[in-house]
């Protein structure tokens, strides 16, 4: 139960390390623009251009609008800006990076202006501050890497989700339950017993708990120790999220042996199932926070793991914790009403 799951965040961690990089790299920008016609407007920008060309981004002027929009559709410039009483941005798909480091230097640019033409409409001996458009330099561009739920390395993501997974094979704990009950015979002493089925299912439901509570606790040790996850100041929420989650593979194991009556191909079923849910989950690579999360325990509670630590979003633990605390009430209440009528295990 402990080596599988460290197993395989070592392995997988070591392996795809490279493709949870998300280092950004800037590459010097060109951006065309024309001046079509003799405005304040213009003339403040083509001041304001000359300003903020630098090493990282250069303005430069075209002969023409056509030519503009030719580089910046033949990849040589990141887009072009056609001056007239307002500005008209061309672009050919950007990246993110650029894109918002193009909107940075046009919206430093207009709400400088803006200023500006306020101040002259108040004091019209103020027209020089037109002609005194923003600079901007390399040094205000930077770009900081901070720890979200969308950047994370490949060791971290997987503790995360190798633990949500494990806590999954509760199902095979809750398959065995009523099985060695049966094996050891003891199934009929506890149906003669004066306590409620409901209590002798609460009592096996929270003994086949213990162990598995024991491997959650060693994992998030282990994962804070040896991987790089931090639990912080968040362990405690994230251990009540987790542990939800154990509830209910707990619960559904428990349903599935009541409601197969013993069969043996049940406990077969179950592990198939594990492993569906852990391939819609992410737990073997990445599937986002899309439809295929949402439809896998695994996923949702990897999702609201990464998001309580990573984004310190404490309501994103709300869903997986109710969701996995109803459905385990449900299948707990079913299966004493279906073992109230059968009047057996």
């Amino acid at each position: 139960m402990l080596i599988f799951p460290i197993a395989l965040i070592l392995v997988l961690g070591s392996v795809l390390q490279d493709s949870f990089s998300s280092d950004l790299k800037l590459d010097k920008m060109t951006v065309e623009y024309t001046i079509q016609k003799d405005s304040d407007v213009g003339k403040a920008f083509r001041d304001f251009a000359a300003e903020a060309s630098g090493k990282q981004v250069t303005f430069k002027e075209a002969d023409s609008a056509k030519a503009g929009k030719k580089a910046v559709s033949d990849g040589d410039a990141v887009g072009f800006v056609a001056v007239t009483d307002d500005l008209t941005v061309t672009t050919n798909a950007p990246s993110q990076i650029e894109m918002s480091v193009l909107n940075g230097y046009l919206d430093g640019f207009t709400s400088q202006y803006r200023l500006a033409s306020t101040i002259v409409k108040v004091d019209p001996t103020q027209i020089g501050v037109l002609q005194a458009p923003p600079k901007a330099s390399d040094s205000a561009i930077q770009i900081e890497k901070l720890a979200s739920g969308s950047n994370i390395t490949a060791f971290e993501y997987y503790a995360i989700a190798m633990i949500a997974m494990v806590m999954m094979f509760g199902i095979s704990s809750g398959i065995n339950v009523f099985r060695e009950e049966k094996v050891r015979h003891t199934d009929v002493r506890l149906f003669i017993a004066p306590i409620r089925k409901s209590t002798a299912i609460m009592g096996n439901f929270l003994g086949a708990i213990f162990m598995q509570t024991m491997s959650l606790i060693l994992l998030m040790v282990i994962s804070d120790v040896f991987f790089g996850v931090n639990w912080g100041m968040y362990s405690l929420v994230i251990f009540v999220i987790y542990f939800s989650l154990l509830f209910l593979s707990v619960a559904l194991g428990m349903a599935v042996d009541v409601f197969s009556n013993g069969n043996p191909a049940a406990n077969g079923a179950a592990m198939l199932l594990i492993q569906v849910f852990a391939f819609l989950g992410g737990a073997y690579f990445p599937t986002g926070d899309g439809l295929m999360s949402k439809l896998s325990p695994i996923g949702w509670v990897r999702v609201g793991v990464r998001d309580v630590l990573y984004n310190h979003d404490l309501a994103a633990a709300a869903f997986p914790i109710a969701v996995n605390l109803l459905i385990t009430v449900v299948l707990v209440v079913a299966m004493s009403f279906w073992i109230r009528r059968k009047e057996v295990y």
